[in-house]
């Protein structure tokens, strides 16, 4: 395990080497700056929000909810995660066919992986939680001695995430095989269900009152739910919360708890492995495929009007896709937790008889839409060319160039997220009621915010293609993919502020109609610009990157 785990930290130490020389100082100057900026807009955001909530005489109460909600919702992202990003990593890996082909324990092999999964699963969210934590301590004066004892507790919180993500894959995967999606597609109804059932049991799909009070009230109650005493989120809000307040020996019980749960459930897990890591390690390699290619042989009729090479290219990808059953399970419970964000969320407010709140829901939800979509093309167009490894070169001995094959799949990619996206816009325009003017506005916003993302995502990841690596989560994970996830995510909240910020001015009567319609012309042809650099950039960048590699 000592000899692994030294493996994993040389193996990392040369990859920062190998990101130092490959990568001019001008380009990591503006990741880490990039970086930085979005750092700092989250901590501002959070600052700006609990100085608000200081205001209001249940201030205490509200925030403590607050938190609480967002750490369950931390909770429920990391352990979905993790069961995402260890399956391919604990059954599917080549490192994993190689290490077992030497004298080493299995639980080794397993315990290596389980740090791999947890490491590339959660650190994204460590650093969406550090801002905000910095931001609850700034506005609320507590000491500083939140910040050690908060990253401490946070790595078991991070432990026990992934101890129960990756018990669940180790249950599904010794019963099911993963080759039919069937085990993630459980995973999801198991992770889904405790949630259904506290939305209905608190009442969050019922009538929201017309009052801004009674409204404010009925959010603090059905946020209730986050605060089960057996939740691991409510012992760290608790924990880091008693420091603020000086209740020492409760802060250091709660964290204390934190720290022995993760210790005791990864001892659990260890056990839980010796039984069922070898057992799916052979059902899923000894399932095989019974998926039929004439099943889709129908979609090459309906492409009638491409060239045959194009034609054939946009095959095999959707064959590749469909042979991958993890690719398209995780693809369907991306798109499902969307549809269910859509059903659910505007009921918590847009009833309410007030413009500003109704059009700040508005602008929220595209935000959470858009948001969604740029994570989504990050994990899954990203990685498309590299995906290709070391077979790209296959390719380059078929009769389409290179710049074909790049538009070959912002083609396919752009056709599948716009259907989506739109279909899923309608009918949260159909919930919300929108009206004719700001329906037809949200459609195209969305449709043109789609087209960027995925031109983006598509041309980022040919200018940085890694072909070493198999494994989409790594690749997403790389240089490259951070790059993509920071650009597509201020892209993202650039735009949607552009419009949002002198609507709601109009709102607050601080500026007449006349002046709005300028600002609102002006924002909307900064958007497109914006939009079309977006979306030309990478995609040129992505050709010449592409005719430059040799094959």
């Amino acid at each position: 395990m000592l000899s692994l785990f030294k493996v994993k930290i040389l193996l990392i130490k040369n990859t920062l080497k190998t990101i130092l020389r490959d990568h001019s100082l001008l380009k990591l100057i503006f990741v880490g700056t990039l970086s930085s900026l979005l750092l700092w807009t989250t901590f501002f955001i959070a600052y700006k929000f609990f100085s608000f909530v200081m205001t209001f005489p249940f201030s205490d109460l509200l925030i403590h909810r607050s938190l609480s909600l967002f750490f369950l919702i931390i909770l429920s992202m990391l352990i979905f995660s993790v069961l995402i990003t260890s399956l391919p990593i604990l059954y599917k890996s080549r490192e994993r066919l190689f290490l077992m082909g030497f004298p080493i324990k299995t639980s080794s092999i397993f315990k290596i992986k389980f740090i791999e999964s947890v490491v590339l699963s959660s650190w994204a969210a460590l650093l969406l939680c550090l801002p905000i934590l910095i931001g609850w301590q700034v506005s609320t004066g507590c000491s500083h001695l939140v910040y050690p004892v908060a990253l401490f507790s946070l790595g078991f919180f991070v432990i026990i995430c992934g101890v129960v993500g990756i018990a669940i894959s180790l249950l599904l995967s010794s019963i099911f095989s993963l080759r039919k999606g069937q085990a993630l597609f459980i995973g999801f109804f198991l992770l889904s269900l405790p949630l259904v059932i506290f939305c209905t049991k608190f009442g969050i799909f019922k009538e929201t009152p017309h009052e801004a009070f009674a409204f404010f009230s009925k959010v603090i109650d059905s946020m209730g739910f986050s605060t089960h005493p057996l939740l691991p989120s409510l012992w760290f809000v608790q924990g880091i919360d008693g420091i603020r307040k000086g209740e020492w020996r409760e802060s250091l019980f709660l964290l204390s708890l934190i720290a022995t749960t993760a210790a005791a459930s990864f001892i659990f897990l260890s056990k839980m492995a010796d039984s069922l890591y070898l057992r799916g390690i052979d059902l899923i390699e000894g399932s095989s495929s019974s998926y039929r290619h004439k099943e889709i042989f129908w979609i090459r009729k309906m492409l009638f009007f491409f060239k045959p090479e194009f034609r054939a290219l946009i095959i095999k990808d959707i064959v590749l896709f469909l042979r991958d059953s993890l690719q398209w399970s995780q693809f369907l419970i991306f798109f499902g937790i969307l549809f269910v964000y859509i059903l659910n969320l505007p009921r918590a407010g847009y009833e309410i008889d007030l413009p500003y709140f109704k059009s700040l829901t508005f602008f929220l939800n595209i935000s959470a839409i858009g948001l969604v979509i740029s994570t989504l093309t990050t994990r899954f167009l990203f990685p498309l060319i590299s995906l290709e490894g070391k077979r790209f070169w296959i390719l380059g001995l078929s009769p389409i160039t290179r710049k074909g094959l790049l538009l070959e799949k912002l083609f396919l990619s752009s056709f599948l997220f716009l259907f989506i996206t739109e279909s899923l816009m309608v009918l949260l325009n159909l919930i919300l009621k929108t009206d004719g003017l700001a329906f037809f506005f949200s459609q195209v916003f969305i449709a043109v915010m789609t087209i960027t993302l995925t031109s983006v995502s598509i041309g980022l990841g040919a200018v940085y293609p890694v072909f070493s690596k198999e494994d989409p989560s790594s690749i997403v994970s790389s240089l490259g993919g951070t790059i993509n996830a920071i650009i597509s995510l201020l892209y993202v909240l650039f735009s949607v502020a552009l419009v949002a910020i002198p609507v709601q001015l109009y709102i607050l009567h601080r500026f007449p109609y006349q002046q709005l319609i300028l600002y609102l012309v002006a924002s909307i042809s900064i958007f497109i610009a914006v939009s079309l650099f977006c979306s030309l950039m990478p995609i040129i960048k992505g050709v010449r990157s592409l005719e430059g590699i040799e094959t």
